[in-house]
């Protein structure tokens, strides 16, 4: 791996990802497309105050190190550019993390969100030992056996200088075609077995005291999981968006969402993890390749098998990306 040299003509860097080299020894490779990105640039580089003129301003962007193509199909391109016909476009939806439902909001804890593989290690979890509140656990062990809790986010405008007003919904995202009415829950396969979202019948809304009306279940049965064209080991869920009726209160902005601009959608995530890394009576050869063994991030004697993943959340309209990053974890003694 090295940097492209960029410091005079412009240079196009094209090699062949493992899959590319797998169809094409196969006999069926032909490009019918392509995609664009701007992972490694340093937008806030752009100096227009840059003494010698105009013609400088993004001198240094274009001369930004840049690396040489890899053949990892997932390692070159995380960001993708977007290619958008619609002039009246002037915010772009974000999706962000809704922690603020004291009932129903699953909380990270630290910077991950912890998912227990059995009942015993989401019991364990819960103590004032270890995380030491039920908010912080998410039962990966199956459907139903939880705590009802969720992981909820929400895609929206992320912007203060918009009165979060229904008639700004209307005109900023409904009627740019903005709104994520679904979103591709991506996780990795070896350790997520399967992904559930919220009902389509549930509601998010609030009054104009800013009293929450507010049904989120978890829609047990959902959609099946396929494989990524993407990302190495990946299966892609799809999971609803219900309207995000949040709107500004009498005294302000609500407390009940992340986004400081007008909503478009929420969804949510819940996760059942593999069977395999359940096991009460032996451990998965998973946690060995891939995690850390009898570790103790609680402090005290109480020993953990844990595997670090990352779930990508993308709004299937928007094109909106958020990462979740998710501890799957298992009770040792």
């Amino acid at each position: 791996m090295a940097f492209l040299d960029n410091s005079g003509d412009i240079i196009l860097d094209a090699v062949l990802t493992e899959t590319g080299r797998k169809r094409m020894a196969n006999g069926n490779f032909g490009i019918s497309k392509f995609a664009l990105g701007d992972d490694e640039i340093n937008y806030t580089t752009y100096n227009k105050n840059h003494p010698s003129g105009s013609a400088y301003y993004d001198l240094e962007i274009l001369q930004t190190p840049v690396l040489e193509a890899t053949t990892q199909m997932n390692s070159n391109i995380n960001f993708g550019l977007l290619s958008i016909t619609n002039t009246q476009l002037l915010y772009m939806p974000a999706i962000d993390m809704n922690e603020l439902l004291p009932d129903r909001s699953m909380f990270k804890y630290g910077s991950v969100y912890y998912v227990a593989t059995n009942q015993a290690t989401a019991n364990k979890l819960a103590t004032a030992t270890s995380l030491g509140n039920s908010k912080y656990v998410l039962n990966g062990a199956s459907f139903g056996t939880g705590n009802g809790r969720i992981i909820l986010f929400e895609s929206g405008i992320d912007n203060s200088k918009l009165a979060s007003t229904a008639a700004n919904r209307s005109k900023f995202l409904v009627s740019t075609d903005m709104v994520d009415s679904s979103f591709t829950a991506q996780v990795d396969s070896r350790f997520i077995g399967s992904v559930q979202g919220i009902a389509a019948s549930n509601t998010f809304a609030n009054d104009f005291e800013d009293n929450l009306k507010a049904n989120l279940t978890v829609n047990v049965g959902g959609s099946a999981g396929v494989a990524s064209t993407g990302l190495t080991n990946y299966n892609n869920f799809t999971v609803v968006g219900i309207t995000d009726a949040i709107t500004d209160t009498s005294s302000g902005a609500s407390q009940w969402s992340a986004l400081a601009g007008p909503k478009g959608t929420i969804g949510g995530v819940i996760f059942s993890t593999v069977s395999e890394l359940g096991s009460t009576s032996t451990r998965s050869s998973l946690y060995n390749d891939y995690g850390v063994i009898s570790a103790t991030p609680f402090g005290g004697s109480d020993t953990y098998d844990y595997i670090d993943t990352v779930v990508y959340v993308v709004g299937n309209n928007t094109s909106a990306v958020i990462q979740l990053p998710v501890r799957i974890i298992r009770n040792v003694s």
